[in-house]
């Protein structure tokens, strides 16, 4: 053979070169798990960290080791494969500034730690919430595969501590036993016990350096007595909004004379004007459009509540009846914001919406109301369908309802300040908040008109009503059984569900939110109330919401007590300590990614998580990807 290759000279070499490339295509294409991931002859790396290559490998063993016991589920949601592949990246920074600091780790350390059958896992700190979360679940991961008992992993996670203990002993001898670490190892890696030392040496000497940055932080006397104070000292107010569109819909609106109309008319013209037209754009009667007025019910609604909210879809329709537009009624009555702005509008398609809802416009003709209300899941509608044949009409209407409407809506927060302030100096001179209510409303709520009942309207036979209970018909084909039942009630001023009614918070401390509505300046300004006025004060100012003013009273500030804080105090001082070294933590290795954010290159297609079949089945639930 050797006297061949010598007589054949060069050519014989480039046979055996093609050989040799037949051969290690073969072995490349046909190796195991080949199918997974198909390797090319350069370094592959799931990240580079300053030049240095992260292998798959390493990676495969970070992911294995944080969540042994896993799903495909667990992975996507929490996001594994990224967890891991950044704790990794945080791992080499801290190495790297250990070594910078002069802090290394012995062998006879590395030893240790797995004899007494310790593994670390890097979990990343930028995020100490998240860095929980994971925490968290990966010692219950490790329960549930059976390698720590459910207490052992309550408490390493109280202590924050990521050495996770794994028992490399002997069942029977309870000594440290090299088969048992050799199996336990490849289970758990996949590495070999040579490859899974030197991963732990990197590991221990990241623990180490974490410990650095962590181990000086303390909490002083002083400084957990005020976060007790912060914490436990409570206060409770109560509060009763003016909201602007109670003022506008009962005062402003109802009680203005139109030489007030036309006086504010005059300075505000140009906004006027302005409105108007587009008023008129999305008013306009459009062909086979439907508009409508929704007043919604809470779930599993009363009949008491049914009542009410049929009381004021009926004070809606009397308004139509009685000349307003439709679009203008809808925009400051419907409980449905979206369309309300478009002046009930919903468009001419209603193939999407709830199935009594669809009936009741697919049956109406141009320029047709509902009879009466149309019931479904969401509350009462009342059903239009424009007319485009009534644009004169409709136009005449907006023209007259658009400058009352904008004076209603400009005027009422003077309005809402000038009645809360009302309230508020009642409530200050000793009178009962409710008293104060009733006092500042006599002479300025308007009663309203005749209002008739409004009847609901049977569902189409076949069709269900959805949550809603079912609606029989009565011998009369028109009010149903359900509507007759219904207790009567009148909406007006003082059962508007707008109007200002006392309430009381639930108690808070100097962090919480007293109540809902408040912008952060409001927050701010009622807490500083609420943690220096004596019980009863009134805050010297209503407080501006989005929607109106809110006067203030301090109900109860409860103080913590000396007493209270030492039966606390240890666990107290541990849980601060805790949190304050893992802000400390968290903000050292933010720190050191920024710093080195050039350096840091990662191959995205390490951290995919595998996709949702979309509900075809196939793939088992436990996932084992590398």
């Amino acid at each position: 053979m050797l006297s061949f290759f010598r007589q054949k000279g060069i050519s014989n070499v480039l046979y055996g070169a093609i050989i040799l490339a037949i051969i290690l295509t073969f072995v490349i294409e046909f190796r195991p798990n080949a199918s997974s991931r198909t390797a090319s002859l350069s370094e592959m790396c799931a990240a580079r960290v300053r030049g240095r290559c992260l292998d798959p490998k390493d990676f495969s063993s970070a992911y294995r080791v944080l969540m042994p016991s896993r799903s495909a589920e667990t992975s996507r949601r929490l996001n594994i494969k990224r967890v891991a592949l950044d704790g990794l990246i945080e791992r080499e920074l801290l190495d790297d500034e250990a070594k910078r600091l002069g802090i290394g780790v012995t062998e006879d350390e590395v030893t240790d730690q797995l004899y007494a059958g310790y593994v670390r896992a890097s979990v990343p700190s930028a995020d100490p919430a998240v860095a929980q979360q994971i925490l968290q679940e990966m010692y219950q991961s490790y329960a549930r595969a059976g390698l720590v008992s459910q207490e052992v992993a309550q408490a390493h996670f109280n202590d924050r501590d990521t050495a996770i203990p794994v028992d490399f002993r002997d069942p029977k001898s309870k000594v440290f036993d090299m088969k048992v670490y050799e199996r336990q190892v490849r289970n758990l890696s996949n590495r070999s016990t040579t490859e899974f030392r030197a991963e732990q040496a990197r590991e221990l000497l990241a623990a180490k350096m974490r410990d650095v940055v962590r181990a000086p932080v303390r909490v002083s006397e002083t400084e957990a007595w005020e976060e007790y104070t912060r914490r436990y000292d409570t206060a409770t107010v109560s509060w009763l909004a003016v909201k602007e569109a109670w003022t506008a819909r009962w005062l402003t609106g109802a009680n203005a004379s139109q030489a007030d109309v036309d006086a504010w008319v005059k300075d505000h013209q140009k906004d006027v004007d302005e409105a108007l037209a587009d008023r008129l754009k999305q008013d306009a009667p459009k062909a086979g459009h439907i508009r409508h007025i929704l007043v919604k019910l809470p779930y599993g609604a009363t009949d008491d509540e049914k009542a009410a909210s049929l009381a004021k879809l009926a004070w809606a329709v009397t308004r139509i009846k009685a000349g307003e537009s439709f679009a203008e009624v809808a925009r400051v009555t419907s409980d449905d914001s979206g369309s309300a702005a478009l002046g009930g509008d919903v468009g001419d398609k209603t193939d999407g919406f709830v199935a009594p809802f669809k009936a009741a416009a697919d049956a109406l003709t141009p320029g047709e109301t509902t009879a009466g209300a149309v019931e479904t899941q969401f509350g009462y509608h009342f059903l239009l369908r424009d007319d485009p044949a009534k644009a004169a009409d409709i136009e005449a209407k907006v023209k007259r309802s658009v400058a009352r409407s904008l004076y209603a809506k400009a005027t009422a927060v003077d309005a809402s300040k000038k009645l809360a302030d009302a309230i508020r100096a009642a409530i200050q001179g000793g009178k009962t908040a409710d008293d104060a209510i009733r006092e500042a409303l006599a002479d300025a709520v308007h009663p309203g008109g005749k209002v008739d009942k409004l009847r609901i309207l049977p569902a189409p036979a076949g069709v269900d009503a959805g949550a809603a209970a079912p609606s029989k018909a009565s011998a009369d084909g028109g009010t149903t059984a359900a509507a007759a039942t219904l207790p009567d009630k009148v909406f007006d001023a003082s059962t508007d569900g707008d109007r200002p009614q006392v309430q009381t918070s639930s108690a808070f401390n100097r962090g919480g939110d007293p109540f809902p509505g408040l912008s952060p300046d409001g927050t701010t300004s009622v807490i500083d109330f609420a943690f220096a006025g004596q019980d009863g004060s009134v805050m010297k100012e209503p407080v501006r919401m989005a929607d109106g003013f809110v006067v203030v009273q301090l109900k109860q500030h409860k103080t913590a007590t000396r007493d209270e804080f030492a039966k606390d105090r240890d666990t107290f001082v541990q849980e601060l300590v805790r949190a304050k070294r893992d802000e400390a933590l968290s903000l050292y290795v933010r720190r050191l990614r920024e710093q080195a954010k050039d350096d840091i290159k990662i191959d995205a297609s390490f951290i995919q998580e595998a996709k949702v079949d979309g509900g075809t089945g196939g793939g088992a639930e436990d996932e084992d990807e590398y």
